[in-house]
């Protein structure tokens, strides 16, 4: 009797198999990421990655798209353009992927960008700020689905300032030592400016600055009543830090990084921290956010990075309208006219058309930090920012 159930359930098993294999089979989506997996960056990125993975992992575990799995090549290029190069030139050419992401600094960006035109390769930024590139007239293939664009960021910014405030805004404005955190930062004064806000004095860190206190002490002597930060977090929370050690009481705005945020609020306990943001924070605990953790957790992800998740979705819809075979000629047309909505976790959808690779319209929330409730709390809700006029509006302000 043994020996005959034995039998029975291996030929229960090579049935099974025989079921399956047609489905495992499938030819795959070939996706490649190039990523600061490790190195000074991963901070910010490494979490990403993780939770892309994840997601695609769980798209995976349902079928894959029409029954095809969607097979990711990663790369780790530490931040380092040579490194960023080198593998974009692996995943396209070597593993001819239909799609790459690029999910790191924005010095990366060119070496990636000069390869995927080569071969004629969609290129989604998935992870770092929004490049010139996807912004209208976009160049074909390039897209993004970060929050992060520095001049429209910075111009919401420094109208919510003036908005919030009774006295005259007298700015002061803190900025990494890199190209496209002056772009943002130069947008903020200029704004600044032109609805009647002073601008009273502005400090530029070198990578790899550790003490930000003689950089806080020129705002505090300039008598900034505001500070407004526009760069890698680690150059955003530092200048803020180094403020109140010196007894500063002004308010301070930052672009609201998700996950640092989420830690940084009941760590410093302080009301005068705003954070604009283009995706939700953890903190408020919306079920959509909480949908996306459990995906996160279920599938290998240590912690979940909300963009990450957003670039995971336009992947998939990008795939699912590209259909199958998906060419990388094809895709490009499919994401050019592709809406991707995130319900809870952004303001409205990511629209992108035949020229605008952004989105057609931005949304933004602040946020601040309620000390007697011990939670953050929203200081202006989800606002729509229409990309085109916008821009259109910022190129007369900034000559």
């Amino acid at each position: 009797m043994a020996g005959t159930f034995r039998v029975l359930a291996w030929l229960a098993f090579m049935a099974l198999l025989v079921i399956s294999t047609p489905a495992l089979a499938q030819e795959p989506y070939k996706v490649g990421i190039t990523a600061a997996i490790t190195g000074p960056a991963a901070v910010e990125y490494a979490a990403r990655v993780e939770t892309f993975r994840a997601y695609m992992s769980k798209v995976n575990s349902e079928g894959g798209i029409n029954g095809h799995p969607i097979q990711l090549g990663y790369e780790d290029d530490r931040g380092e353009p040579a490194r960023a190069a080198t593998n974009a030139k692996k995943l396209v050419e070597q593993d001819k992927v239909v799609l790459l992401v690029n999910t790191s600094v924005s010095a990366t960006y060119k070496p990636v960008m000069a390869t995927v035109t080569e071969a004629k390769t969609p290129l989604l930024f998935g992870g770092g700020v929004c490049p010139q590139e996807v912004f209208p007239p976009a160049n074909p293939l390039m897209f993004c689905t970060t929050s992060f664009a520095a001049q429209i960021d910075s111009d919401f910014a420094v109208r919510f300032m003036k908005e919030a405030s009774k006295d005259k805004v007298r700015l002061g404005t803190a900025t990494m030592d890199i190209p496209i955190a002056r772009i943002g930062i130069d947008a903020a004064e200029a704004v600044g400016r032109k609805i009647g806000i002073e601008i009273v004095g502005r400090v530029t860190m070198p990578p790899g600055t550790a003490d930000f206190t003689p950089f806080s002490s020129k705002l505090k002597d300039a008598g900034a009543n505001w500070v407004f930060a526009w760069s890698p977090w680690s150059f955003e929370i530092g200048p803020y830090e180094a403020l109140l050690n010196l007894g500063w009481q002004g308010n301070y705005m930052l672009y609201g990084h998700q996950q640092p945020i989420d830690a940084a609020y009941p760590r410093l306990n302080r009301e005068n921290l705003y954070a604009l943001v283009g995706a939700s924070i953890l903190a408020e605990g919306l079920p959509e956010l909480k949908a996306m953790q459990e995906i996160a957790a279920k599938h290998g992800a240590s912690r979940l990075d909300v963009e990450g998740g957003v670039a995971a979705v336009a992947v998939h819809e990008a795939l699912k309208a590209c259909g199958w075979p998906c060419s990388r000629e094809k895709l490009q047309g499919a994401m050019s006219g592709l809406s991707i909505t995130v319900k809870g976790v952004k303001g409205g959808p990511i629209q992108w058309s035949r020229d605008n690779h952004f989105r057609t319209e931005q949304w933004y929330k602040v946020y601040r930090w309620d000390s007697a409730r011990q939670r953050a709390v929203t200081a202006k809700e989800w606002t729509k920012v229409d990309v085109a006029e916008k821009l259109k509006e910022l190129r007369e302000i900034i000559k």
